[in-house]
């Protein structure tokens, strides 16, 4: 239904501390959200604001972003919930304004840290632990899939590590994706799946239901990419480390032992993994991740509910290909359209 003649209009909500709703924030003139699938926060953006006497609390409100298409049969959803950081005055002859940054809420749980060493036991249940650290840091909205997975090894930090890096290498151990947040402002703590495995979230296919620009590039890097991918665990004096392997045979793939008659590798040492299932999927992850560069696609395209990550199939002016969505950058004027960037996922 999204393909149909659209009436947009953007909402921006005021939120305290606990995400709950303070009502209507007005007087937004501009401003854009960036959502990025593999850096560490997830995103930014900014956000223009005339002074209409509005009650703002620049340390504590979050605002969350909503769009609607105006398509009926289509409800609004909301794209991102955001901090408020580093607001600055603009001052006119007529208006004054503020022009302010934005930050996902995975910031929250980057600048907090434990004063003192965070150590943990061989055994300790890793997501219990990731969802522990993430409440430490006044934050309950979750939504997390339970696991059993345990550590291999004693794991230990030193003071004033971020939280952040803590809960990220914990998930890696389980299996899991790094912290994110929806457009919600909901944190997901859920197990990695392999881009194959992902169901497609959006087609995007050209003719009369098309809501891509056709003009769009394409990508290619073919310099140094890896077609095996080592990761080596901690061993000790008793029990020797897990190792995974990943390898490129595919015949279909430039990049494969088959196609270059020789391989190029990578290692990666002092891995934690919770057993030999979470290596080989670490080294899998590893080798996609380094064959990032190999092909990317930027698009411009009407805005869909789609998560970074997500699986979309894209097909036009010849090109047909299945990809993961790596960058989404809209403007909250009402022709905006995205800019986005994705991934192929079978190079």
């Amino acid at each position: 239904m999204l393909h149909r003649a659209r009436k947009p209009r953007w909402a921006h909500y005021l939120l305290n501390e606990a995400d709950e709703p303070l009502g209507t924030l007005d007087g937004v003139t501009g401003g854009n959200i960036t959502i990025q699938g593999l850096t560490r926060l997830g995103g930014h953006g900014t956000l223009e604001i005339d002074d209409r006497g509005q009650t703002i609390d620049w340390m504590k409100h979050r605002v969350q972003s909503v769009y609607d298409p105006g398509v009926r049969g289509v409800d609004p959803w909301p794209v991102a919930t955001m901090l408020l950081a580093s607001p600055g005055e603009q001052h006119t002859e007529f208006v004054t304004g503020f022009s302010v940054g934005l930050l996902p809420k995975t910031a929250v749980i980057d600048e907090d840290a434990f004063p003192a060493a965070f150590s943990l036991a061989k055994g300790a249940n890793i997501i219990d632990t990731v969802v522990s650290v993430v409440r430490s840091t006044g934050e309950a909205r979750i939504a997390v899939t339970p696991s059993d997975a345990t550590l291999t090894n004693p794991q230990s930090w030193n003071a004033g590590i971020s939280k952040l890096t803590i809960v990220n290498e914990l998930l890696e151990a389980a299996g899991y994706w790094t912290l994110w947040c929806d457009g919600s402002g909901q944190f997901r703590i859920e197990p990695y799946t392999a881009p194959g495995d992902r169901p497609v979230a959006y087609e995007f296919v050209e003719g009369e239901a098309s809501i891509h620009s056709p003009e769009w590039q394409r990508d290619r890097d073919m310099s140094s990419v890896p077609n095996r991918y080592v990761v080596v665990g901690q061993g000790d004096d008793e029990t020797p480390p897990l190792v995974g392997v990943a390898e490129n045979e595919d015949p279909e793939s430039s990049y494969s032992f088959q196609a270059r008659g020789r391989w190029i590798t990578r290692t990666e040492e002092g891995v934690e993994g919770a057993d030999q299932a979470v290596f080989n999927q670490l080294a899998q992850r590893r080798l996609r991740d380094a064959m990032s560069p190999v092909e990317h696609v930027k698009a411009k395209h009407e805005l869909v509910p789609l998560n970074p990550n997500d699986a979309i199939w894209f097909e036009s002016d010849g090109y047909a290909g299945r990809l993961t969505v790596q960058n989404m950058t809209v403007g909250f004027a009402l022709d905006s359209w995205v800019e986005a960037e994705w991934r192929r996922t079978d190079a």
